[in-house]
């Protein structure tokens, strides 16, 4: 059975390189998807934030958003605003469809970390470096500290810090391999546990669509935590459900990501542009994709609906995909693939307006096939994206105009290839241009002549 449905349906993790984004010159820094996938922001050294069209590829808008790098993406639920944080010690909201800036915030230290709340697009969880992390709201504006209030809190530092999927709680991770858990309205610390490590947690991942969290610790294993176990832990060692690492070459992870469902969990090595991918609940390695040699590895984001994961190395965003396979049978279980040319015989009455031969019902079920009517043009939302709270999937659903709800694409003006750029002038306009050229050249030749 499992053959089978591998067999139909694929593997689910990318395979092969595809391509690079081209972003203009521009070096790459880091990306981010947004709930659909059909729009990736990339952040750039330098400052800018382009925002591309995931299906035809091109860019869609530009920000200038910072001074200095980009350190990290976060997008809105519904795909309207785009948070960015920076080396120059700020952040900044945008509005993705009209392009102005909507906030912008400055902090003491630089900025290695933000995310929009989950369900609210007017809070956002921000992490500085050598300073506790903070909740804020944009309007009104109003700063909150998480206080690790913990035993020995005063030498561990928060390192990482994450929402859980649905916002309810705040995650954070430490120096030392703690794991602290916050009530996201009240702040109030209601769960921390110890790993069975002293190694610092550089980084919190949560699925989309999983009760897991995977947590990427500096001892190079990649650990994986039923969040409902972490909740009623208080203060005790918690083993991982699953673990993963490097056994031959004991590589660290530079970022870590994972599918929507958590199945396949992708580890960014530090030493090379190398991407490894496990399957989480085996353990098992099942793929190592290898990019060009000396390249360091920035990031790594996996599409939250299909087996792409885009990396970054050396300033270009690299499109990994599955290998492309043309089985032309599964679309016609009829369809026969032949080694070598044959030739064909028609049968009698293959290509006939009406078959004698035919039987009757099933003429009838072809023409009541025909009949029916495929909507191309109304937009109806993509009902397996929903979580378990939006029973009403028409919230996903945007207007026609984008005016409301959320924001599936950015709309942009065709390219034309040869633009009409030389136009006719009306007739007086010529006349008069030719008037002055004229005047203009009997004065210059006069003041000649006088010269001489």
């Amino acid at each position: 059975m499992a053959e089978i449905l591998d067999r139909a349906y694929g593997a689910q993790f990318p395979e092969e390189l595809e391509g690079h984004l081209d972003l203009q010159n521009a070096s790459a820094n880091c990306c981010k998807f947004n709930r659909w996938g059909s729009i990736v922001a990339v952040g750039c050294t330098d400052g800018r934030v382009f925002v591309v069209d995931f299906i035809t590829k091109n860019i869609a808008r530009t920000f200038s958003a910072h001074s200095l790098p980009v350190s990290c993406i976060s997008w809105s639920r519904d795909g309207r605003k785009i948070l960015t944080s920076s080396a120059d010690n700020s952040i900044a909201i945008f509005d993705v469809l009209a392009g102005t800036l909507l906030h912008r915030v400055r902090f003491n230290s630089m900025v290695t970390f933000t995310m929009f709340h989950p369900r609210n697009d007017n809070k956002a969880i921000v992490l500085q470096i050598n300073y506790p992390p903070t909740v804020e709201q944009f309007a009104p504006r109003i700063q909150k500290v998480l206080v690790n209030e913990t035993p020995g809190a005063a030498d561990d530092v928060v390192s990482c810090v994450s929402y859980d999927r649905k916002g309810k709680y705040i995650i954070t991770g430490t120096g030392k391999g703690k794991l602290i858990i916050y009530n996201a309205e009240t702040l109030k610390c209601v769960a921390w546990c110890k790993q069975n490590t002293v190694q610092q947690i550089r980084q919190i991942i949560v699925p989309m669509k999983s009760r897991f969290i995977i947590t990427n610790t500096q001892d190079r294993v990649i650990r994986t935590y039923e969040l409902e176990e972490l909740l009623h832990q208080r203060g005790g060692t918690v083993e991982a459900k699953y673990k993963v690492l490097d056994m031959v070459n004991k590589a660290a992870w530079k970022n870590v990501c994972t599918d929507s469902d958590g199945l396949y969990v992708c580890g960014a090595s530090t030493k090379a542009h190398a991407l490894y991918i496990w399957e989480s609940n085996t353990g098992s390695l099942i793929k190592i994709l290898h990019g060009n040699k000396g390249e360091a590895l920035l990031d790594a984001q996996w599409h939250p609906t299909r087996p792409i994961i885009l990396s970054i190395a050396q300033g270009a965003v690299s499109l990994w995909t599955q290998a492309h396979v043309e089985n032309w049978s599964a679309f016609a279980p009829e369809f026969q693939e032949l080694e070598e040319n044959e030739k064909y015989i028609e049968k009698e009455g293959e290509f006939d307006m009406e078959d004698e031969d035919a039987d009757e019902d099933s003429t009838k079920n072809n023409q009541d096939g025909e009949d029916d009517i495929i909507d191309v043009v109304g937009i109806k939302p993509e009902e397996f994206l929903a979580s378990s709270d939006e029973e009403d999937c028409d919230k996903m659903k945007p207007s026609r105009n984008l005016e409301s709800g959320p924001l599936w694409y950015v709309p942009v003006p065709p390219d034309i290839e040869n633009p009409e750029s030389e136009r006719k002038l009306p007739d007086g306009k010529i006349l008069t241009f030719f008037g002055c050229f004229f005047l203009l050249y009997f004065l210059l030749f006069f003041h000649i002549f006088l010269a001489l």
